[in-house]
């Protein structure tokens, strides 16, 4: 998707492909220092280390603090229609985290799920791990509400000029610990002022995610909290990936926005 400033991953992307595709750190400030990005932040060099550590499209090379990174080599599978009708609730928890990375990475955000999910949960035969874009989200959330907020479901990023901030929260619950999902996602900072979603699978749990998003703590932030069913989830997907698909089959970019 195409932006209309380049992002700091879109920078350090290609200043490693013009020097070979790998490089030590010190070469990448060399290269990129007179980039207009780095008149607008005066601490550049921190962010660069904090997004080539953050970006899963760069791999560092061993050994361990070398220093070092390369362009991960990956192909990630374009996203395909999908139903959520497994009569699994863990299954339909994966399927419908896979269906929030995929929508996000098609609107252009860049996409987080726990480090434990990214290795043992699928969709549509890859890893979340390998459908992510963001591999760690600790220096972007830093403080002692970290840990919570790493469980976090999925999340979706945008970046400016200092680097990446959270947009949009979802936690899926198929249970009924419906607080404890409402709680995590009140820990992701007020200054950012992200979405909140809780996504779920019948009218039992919205009317549950009702009564608790009515009662404190969450009554005063209740304008930040959505409830959407599963079958909601399913028909914005289905209707992103036929769109995408279409647009790219016809030729044309959609230009990067947010409202």
């Amino acid at each position: 998707m195409k932006r209309e400033q380049p992002t700091w991953k879109d920078v350090v992307v290609e200043a490693l492909a013009d020097l070979g595709g790998q490089a030590h750190l010190s070469e990448i400030y060399s290269h990129i220092e007179d980039d207009p990005k780095t008149a607008t932040n005066p601490t550049w060099q921190d962010t660069i280390r904090r997004v080539v550590r953050q970006y899963r499209v760069f791999e560092p090379v061993p050994p361990d603090r070398s220093g070092v990174y390369k362009l991960a080599e990956f192909e990630t599978p374009p996203p395909q229609s999908q139903d959520i009708d497994s009569g699994d609730p863990d299954i339909n928890h994966g399927v419908a985290q896979g269906m929030l990375v995929s929508l996000g990475s098609i609107y252009g955000y860049e996409t987080f799920v726990p480090a434990y999910d990214q290795s043992t949960r699928e969709f549509q035969g890859a890893s979340l791990g390998d459908l992510v874009s963001v591999r760690d989200c600790s220096d972007i959330l830093e403080g002692q509400n970290l840990p919570r907020v790493r469980q976090i479901d999925v999340l979706w990023f945008d970046e400016d000029d200092h680097g990446l901030f959270p947009v949009y929260g979802f936690e899926v619950e198929h249970t009924t610990r419906v607080r404890e999902s409402l709680d995590r996602l009140l820990k992701i900072p007020a200054r950012f002022r992200a979405d909140l979603f809780l996504v779920g699978p019948d009218e039992e749990k919205k009317a549950l995610f009702d009564r608790l998003v009515n009662q404190s703590p969450f009554r005063r932030h209740c304008s930040r909290f959505t409830f959407r069913l599963y079958n909601q989830l399913e028909q914005i997907y289905n209707a992103a990936t036929r769109h995408s698909r279409e647009r790219n089959n016809f030729g044309v970019i959609e230009r990067y926005m947010r409202g």
